[in-house]
């Protein structure tokens, strides 16, 4: 008879779990804002990367959590009120979209999410009637401690399933566009996107850290506004910790 049995966990794999659990300990409770100065290239653009500066917000606490634009107020144990902002993907705003396209505005959205801030399963629809449609987001995320004094590395993946709706005021390009940017006219179907990314936060005293960041995104679009396989971000800034 076949005997099943687990093996001795390694010191190395003793020492990465215990990492692993006190990195994530230390946030919760925790939050900060400020800033960063960002250079990156936007799927929906072809003319080189562009600097910019975006703020930082994070807050994870008993009641909830705020992750960038996404806000979550916890009712039950690991279920949660979402709302977000979504702002502008395809505007001049932000990115240089070729001519003849028109800017697609930003909206707000409810919705609800399932887990915790670094693993969630969030559902976000419009409520502002810019397109009526809806967001399913797969977030995974977590922080590890280094061998580096005070400094702590935070990987994360997510996927984002876009329904038809939002794909169309995202993605399609209507005949009167198509006639005035050259591009030829799309009617977008439901899309997928893929994002990925690197958080490296040091502590420079109790009340102030250092924040770096790569982020990474793909959108499964056949779309001829998506300009780029892959689009990234790269970031630095400080923030006040409370």
């Amino acid at each position: 008879m076949m005997k099943l049995g687990l093996a001795p966990m390694s010191g190395l794999t003793l020492l990465v779990l215990s990492m692993n659990v006190v990195a994530n300990d230390k946030y919760d409770d925790y939050g900060f804002v400020g800033g960063s100065v960002t250079v990156g290239e936007s799927v929906f653009s072809n003319d080189g990367s562009k600097g910019g500066v975006e703020p930082n917000i994070f807050y994870n606490g008993e009641y909830g959590f705020i992750d960038g634009s996404l806000l979550n107020y916890s009712v039950l144990p690991w279920v949660g009120i979402s709302g977000q902002w979504r702002f502008a993907e395809v505007s001049d705003d932000f990115d240089d979209i070729p001519n003849g396209i028109n800017d697609r505005d930003g909206n707000g959205e409810l919705g609800v999410t399932i887990g915790t801030v670094g693993a969630r399963l969030t559902y976000l629809h419009d409520v502002t009637d810019e397109h009526s449609g809806f967001e399913v987001q797969l977030h995974l995320g977590r922080a590890f401690d280094t061998p580096f004094d005070n400094f702590t590395l935070s990987p994360y993946v997510e996927v984002d399933y876009r329904d038809a709706k939002l794909s169309n005021h995202l993605y399609s390009v209507s005949a009167n566009e198509s006639r005035t940017s050259g591009l030829a006219d799309f009617e977008a179907d439901s899309t997928w996107v893929y994002k990925s990314g690197l958080i490296g936060i040091y502590d420079f005293s109790d009340e102030f850290i250092g924040l770096s960041k790569l982020e990474l995104e793909h959108h499964d679009s056949e779309s001829p506004l998506v300009q780029q396989d892959l689009g990234w971000q790269f970031s630095i800034g400080a923030a006040y910790k409370f």
